[in-house]
């Protein structure tokens, strides 16, 4: 469960909480505490998206009315838009087959240990939950998430919270499947970029084992971004204008633009000229040009969402050119210009964050505790189904804590805790002050009885000694701080390697590193 407070002080409550729903018929009770199940906690149904009829896991027809489908409309579109009165088309759950990148290598030091998209996200989720989740909203039900660089934890999220029988059943055929890089036939290679890794398992995303017809579209999304989208909009664009290829874009400023993908959209829609990082005199090119830039965001540029028809892709990634169509961004949507197949811009206007660095991970996760954030953990979490373990709800002593996420199992004694994310199984001492800082909790629960026995056997106990004062940190998994530890980044450091002592700094954040033992009085 994660608890979401307002502003919590001993003794009192100023938040009105409900409890989660744990079953259908089971009523709703409200209690002093916001209350809501955790990815880690007991199996569950799905809330029911705010313009879905009657569902379980997934959504058996697409959000808007289709041709061959008639459904709830909703009100507005992702963009806050009233959408089209007719989606053209055949229902997404039957035409549309979703591919997330989850691959690549990072220098984050959060991805020594697991993949990226791994990484938590608020208490108790995992970056790659943001893109299932959207998938799942717009009835986009069938998914291929592909795997290379430190996969295990991603690909046991991905079984312990998307089980087939759960989210799809033998009558709707929805699946999150996970296709790591392996040695072929065809290749004995890594994947070398995310078009390549496309390439590599075509054969597997094409396949019909399920007696499913094949995909009418293609659609391609990153593992690692912050954003709620309705799918169903990007493909109703895709349709209308019978586009060969479709990319999200979203207007940004220059400190972004030479680290995306950059078009020039001209009137009509159409994306007449893309250039992936550009630099220099390219992307003052493309500064003020785009259809949807803006004198404050000049640059519209590529979210790393794409729409393909199924045969374009399929013929783009097999043909063979001067050079390897290894990526999207370099090779793919260039070649597509050059060879005059149609490409379209879909803007999207709302909320979006691309997770390229600690800074950006950071900041997502603490705006997501502060209240009317664009998106919070509820957003994600509840299209999540979980076959996790049952934890204890968070136990709280005499602590004041505002603006915060507080996972379940965590255990809190006398502390003030404040615009902070705890994640589950978390062990805050008496004494302690810990501010604008992710505490990413412990694999395993631990009650007082087990970590009083670690103490008399001479153990490191897991969570945050008595007395320690945290801010503006990273702290990873399984970590054990002393006693009377500060950890400020008093000197102001930007960047520096302490692996050897548990610890670095990033972007001016230190990462107390996973599994790492910080002594009594430690100074950071």
């Amino acid at each position: 469960m994660t608890l979401m407070t307002g502003e919590l002080a001993p003794g009192r409550c100023s938040s009105t909480i409900r409890q989660g729903q744990l079953g259908l018929g089971q009523s709703q009770r409200r209690v002093a505490l916001h209350v809501r199940p955790c990815t880690r906690g007991r199996s569950r149904i799905a809330r029911q998206p705010v313009f879905a009829g009657p569902i379980t896991a997934d959504r058996s027809a697409s959000p808007l009315v289709s041709e061959n489908n008639t459904g709830h409309k909703p009100k507005t579109s992702s963009n806050g838009k009233a959408p089209s009165a007719r989606f053209i088309g055949p229902p997404l759950n039957e035409s549309v087959q979703a591919i997330l990148l989850a691959g690549g290598t990072s220098t984050n030091a959060l991805a020594r240990f697991r993949a990226m998209p791994a990484v938590k996200l608020g208490s108790n989720m995992q970056l790659i939950d943001v893109p299932i989740s959207n998938c799942i909203k717009s009835g986009v039900n069938k998914m291929y998430v592909l795997t290379q660089f430190n996969s295990h934890t991603l690909n046991t999220h991905i079984a312990a919270n998307y089980p087939p029988i759960v989210f799809g059943g033998p009558q709707k055929k929805g699946f999150v499947d996970v296709l790591t890089a392996s040695q072929t036939p065809k290749s004995a290679n890594w994947y070398k970029g995310s078009a390549d890794a496309v390439r590599q398992q075509l054969d597997s995303i094409l396949d019909a084992f399920r007696g499913m017809n094949l995909p009418d579209e293609l659609l391609v999304l990153s593992g690692q971004a912050i954003y709620k989208m309705d799918y169903s909009d990007l493909i109703q664009t895709h349709r209308k204008s019978n586009a060969d290829i479709t990319i999200a874009t979203h207007a940004v400023g220059l400190g972004q633009a030479s680290f995306r993908g950059c078009c020039k959209v001209e009137a009509d829609s159409g994306i007449s000229k893309f250039h992936e990082k550009p630099s220099g005199d390219d992307l003052a090119k493309l500064k003020a040009v785009s259809k949807n830039a803006t004198e404050q965001d000049p640059f519209e540029v590529s979210m790393g969402i794409y729409v393909f028809k199924r045969d374009v892709l399929v013929k783009l990634l097999q043909s063979e050119g001067d050079e390897p169509a290894d990526h999207f961004g370099h090779h793919i949507i260039p070649q597509a210009l050059k060879s005059d197949h149609k490409v379209v811009a879909h803007n999207f206007d709302g909320y979006w964050r691309d997770i390229s660095n600690l800074r950006d991970f950071f900041e997502v996760n603490l705006e997501m505790t502060r209240p009317g954030s664009p998106i919070t953990v509820f957003d994600v979490e509840e299209t999540i189904v979980s076959r996790g373990h049952i934890l204890p709800p968070a136990m709280i002593h005499n602590c004041e804590i505002k603006h915060s996420l507080v996972g379940e199992g965590s255990a809190l004694r006398g502390s003030s805790i404040k615009g902070s994310v705890i994640g589950c199984n978390s062990f805050v001492a008496k004494g302690c002050h810990i501010e604008d800082t992710l505490l990413m909790g412990n694999d395993n629960y631990s009650n007082d009885r087990e970590r009083e026995r670690a103490r008399s056997q001479g153990l490191s106990v897991l969570g945050v000694g008595e007395n320690s004062v945290i801010k503006r940190a990273i702290i990873d998994d399984n970590v054990s701080i002393g006693r009377n530890v500060e950890i400020t980044n008093k000197d102001n450091v930007d960047e520096a390697d302490f692996t050897d002592a548990g610890y670095v700094i990033q972007n001016g954040i230190v990462v107390v590193l996973k599994g790492a033992v910080i002594p009594d009085g430690t100074e950071i």
